[in-house]
């Protein structure tokens, strides 16, 4: 338990050193390597996150047999979503002055495709919460 602590201070001393170097720096432009660096630091977050829940996650459910079969499926349908909505979005060439390739713009359109996805998933599990309960308190 004390590696979870330790490395979680360590993750927020990194992080606040960043934010000072960020705003003391000057910028000029938006293209300023401050600013990738300061993305890159949110990818690995963001990244360390994922990882960490589904190994907890894991860990929580891998006890009956009933529960990893149902990760499993999370797993399955989470992978079988990324994919419907990577075949469904358009991408295509967008004129601008950033290097913004049909690739890029395929991967943006998928990306906000399960963005809503999960977001509609989000709101059915709150109207089926509220309707299953108000139904098993009658």
């Amino acid at each position: 338990m004390k590696l979870a602590k330790y490395l979680k201070w360590i993750l927020l001393g990194i992080s606040a050193i960043l934010l000072v170097v960020f705003f003391l720096l000057p910028h000029n432009t938006a293209s300023d390597t401050m600013v990738d660096v300061y993305i890159i630091w949110a990818y690995v977050l963001v990244a360390i996150a994922l990882v960490l829940v589904l190994l907890f996650l894991f860990l929580s459910v891998s006890k009956t047999k009933k529960g990893l079969l149902t990760f499993l499926a999370l797993i399955v349908g989470a992978v079988a979503l990324v994919a419907v909505c990577w075949l469904l979005a358009p991408g295509g060439e967008v004129f601008t002055n950033a290097a913004y390739t049909p690739q890029v713009s395929k991967f943006s359109d998928a990306a906000l495709y399960v963005t809503y996805a999960m977001v509609a998933v989000s709101i059915l599990a709150i109207l089926w919460s509220a309707i299953s309960s108000a139904i098993k308190n009658r």
